[in-house]
């Protein structure tokens, strides 16, 4: 997770725990300080490790409609996912064709956080009522800011094997994730979003290249090969461990 639990505090001044396991190094680098000033032991080790992205499920989406750009936003349906911010990105960003909106995840607690969705922007509860493949196949961009530190997001594996450019946040693992534009774009304020998101509907051909290359990306990070490296090294750590 990328906050401390009131439990996991008392079991780190207890000297519980020996090993603290992180998806990615970012929020290892934000906890890691406060963890060990409850406890400063040497031995209590800190460690990343990759896990794997099984991408059977979401192939790569090419020949896209040129008859209208989708843009679309995957998650729970929690508030601190969605930022009050969204509609005005949304309605604000260009495209010379048609703009179709899809959002997957979304109830009253996301409009009460939002506001009323366009007219053009169609919302689905869950993925009972919408799949996550057809949500991606709708969408050319996933234009996803939100309020939340994502750790590893899994939709961005998702969204890189499917072929939907992400245009996100510029924190959590969306940094360690997205070569910003190369793979996707990483933006700091709505302006940003907007620019990208324009960027992405009047280029195709650039927007093309960066998810072929996304795509590429999304397997180096979640592969399994990777993945049974590090956690070889996890292991190796384990079994250093001191029995108590």
């Amino acid at each position: 997770m990328t906050w401390l639990f009131g439990r996991e505090k008392e079991a780190m001044k207890r000297g519980d725990i020996s090993l603290f396991l992180y998806q990615n190094s970012n929020v290892m680098g934000n906890v890691m300080p406060r963890l060990r000033a409850l406890n400063p032991d040497p031995v209590i080790r800190f460690m990343t490790f990759r896990p794997y992205f099984d991408a059977a499920d979401f192939p790569f989406i090419a020949g896209r409609s040129t008859d209208w750009f989708g843009a679309g936003h995957i998650s729970r349906q929690d508030e601190d996912k969605f930022s009050k911010d969204t509609w005005h990105i949304y309605e604000h960003f260009a495209s010379p064709v048609r703009k179709r909106g899809t959002f997957l995840g979304f109830d009253r607690r996301s409009e009460a956080k939002t506001g009323r969705p366009p007219d053009w922007v169609e919302t689905f509860h869950d993925q009972k009522s919408l799949s996550q493949q057809e949500f991606y196949r709708r969408c050319h961009i996933v234009l996803q800011p939100t309020d939340t530190t994502e750790n590893w997001p899994r939709v961005g594996f998702e969204a890189m094997a499917s072929g939907s450019v992400l245009v996100v946040d510029r924190r959590g693992g969306w940094e360690q994730m997205v070569e910003h534009g190369k793979t996707g774009w990483l933006c700091e304020c709505p302006g940003d979003f907007i620019t990208y998101a324009t960027k992405m509907a009047w280029e195709p051909h650039y927007r093309e290249d960066m998810a072929a290359a996304a795509r590429e990306r999304g397997m180096a990070l979640g592969g399994q090969e990777a993945s049974m490296e590090s956690w070889q090294e996890v292991f190796e750590a384990i079994s250093r461990i001191p029995d108590s």
